[in-house]
């Protein structure tokens, strides 16, 4: 199977231009608070400055002083990907599951069955539609971005997989991620571009199995907080997809004329 992409920050640079205004929608603008009349006050005489008196010698209490520097080598370096995922998949079975097939380029006629069965199971891929439709909460921290990023991949190899017999459930389940109105405007930040980019990317799935019941999804999101965002992904798809045609002309014609005499 192939590999997974290594992906560090999910969706941050896919929201630009009109999506941002979408993302900080429902944020409010405090009113300006009117001025306030204030009577006219005759300025009082200048003060007469004291003398100074000689300030008495304080000792800081210990308890107060500052906190001595931190021996160098004593604190624990921050975890580099690698250990990130392992933990990930240590405490995520399901996920742990699906990734130690799905990491193996060659697997014997056991293996394939039993990943298939991950690929095709109804409970599995609940399970990892779960985890990419609830909002989280908080900042964000790359422990969660490489979860939710797996199980995107999830998605990705079960759909890839063409006689998968529960191929409508599976779209099924991307149409809800997509749905999922799990981003509103006290989140942080960057959990919202977080979010929104797992949607582009089930969408781009979505899309690349059925064009049309991607953008069905436009009418299904009407009314709700989802109905920007939708459009936004519907028209950057149809965008991508218009500019790859493009390419793949201009490099027929190139490769023509190359051939030419």
């Amino acid at each position: 199977m192939k590999r997974s992409r290594s992906r560090i920050i999910l969706g941050v640079a896919l929201l630009s231009g009109g999506v941002s205004a979408w993302l900080w929608m429902g944020q409010e603008t405090p009113a300006t608070a009117p001025p306030v009349a204030q009577a006219d006050v005759k300025a009082p005489a200048a003060p007469v400055a004291p003398t100074a008196a000689r300030a008495p010698s304080v000792k800081t209490p210990p308890s107060l002083a500052a906190a001595p520097a931190p021996v160098p080598g004593v604190e624990r370096p921050p975890l580099m990907p690698k250990e990130l995922i392992a933990q990930v998949l240590e405490d995520n079975k399901p996920l742990g599951l699906f990734m130690h097939y799905h990491k193996h380029v060659l697997l014997d006629a056991q293996g394939r069955d039993e990943y298939r069965k991950l690929l095709s199971g109804p409970e599995m891929m609940k399970t990892m539609a779960d985890g990419l439709k609830d909002p989280g909460r908080g900042e964000v921290e790359p422990r969660e971005q490489y979860e939710r990023l797996m199980e995107v991949d999830y998605f990705k190899a079960a759909l890839a997989w063409k006689d998968n017999p529960q191929r409508e459930q599976l779209l099924a389940h991307a149409e809800d991620v997509i749905l999922q109105q799990n981003i509103f405007g006290g989140q942080d930040t960057e959990r919202r571009y977080m979010l929104a980019g797992g949607k582009m990317e089930m969408y781009r799935l979505l899309a690349e199995q059925d064009m049309q019941r991607a953008l069905a999804l436009g009418e299904r999101a009407r009314g709700t907080n989802m109905e920007q965002l939708t459009a936004w992904m519907a028209t950057e798809e149809q965008r991508r997809r218009t500019q790859e045609e493009q390419i793949r002309l201009e490099m027929q014609a190139q490769a023509r004329n190359s051939a030419a005499p």
